[in-house]
């Protein structure tokens, strides 16, 4: 029983010492987050190209343990000022600076990729499951996905024009670029 344990003792030594993690951030300007909302008469769409994102890679295999997302809010840009300075009162960006994201779980299979995590917007902390691609290009690693949130579940008014309210729905699209440590 004791050379057993023993034995069990050394595998897990071996095993921790051989599967080094390592912390990656990706590159700004080369990583973005953008956002889709439509109005029955118009759609908006923002994007936020200072984005961190943090991801724990597994360097013998190459696999992501986990993933970490910090955006401001006051960030994402539509090309439209009067339109930003609006979301930004919406979903009280002085109050809520920034939306966090902090993944529970990483699934890998072939190039699909399943991240879940929490995600705090507005104050509110929801389980969230973003489904994408995950691609190697020379020394990068690639990570492209999407989700969708509730404006309301988050406790965000929705904004209206013409006293007609946009959608619930509010489409998140990432794409991280991550140069991966030689």
């Amino acid at each position: 029983m004791k050379v057993l344990s023993v034995f069990v003792l050394l595998v897990f030594l071996f095993s921790t010492m051989f599967s080094q993690s390592v912390l990656v951030e990706a590159g700004k300007g080369a990583s973005y987050a953008q956002y889709f909302l439509r109005h029955p008469l118009h759609s908006v769409r923002a994007i936020n190209n200072d984005v961190k994102f943090l991801i724990e890679l597994d360097a013998g295999q190459g696999k992501i343990l986990r993933a970490e997302a910090v955006a401001e809010v006051a960030k994402f840009n539509s090309g439209n000022s009067n339109r930003d300075s609006h979301a930004m009162e919406v979903i009280e960006a002085l109050k809520y600076p920034t939306v966090s994201f902090k993944s529970t779980n990483v699934q890998l299979e072939s190039d699909d990729i399943t991240v879940v995590g929490l995600l705090t917007f507005h104050g509110q902390t929801r389980e969230i499951a973003m489904k994408g691609k995950m691609k190697r290009e020379g020394n990068s690693l690639i990570v492209e996905g999407e989700f969708q949130i509730s404006l309301t579940e988050f406790k965000v008014k929705r904004p209206a024009l013409l006293f007609i309210p946009t959608d619930d729905i509010l489409k998140i699209y990432i794409y991280a670029k991550f140069n991966l440590p030689k």
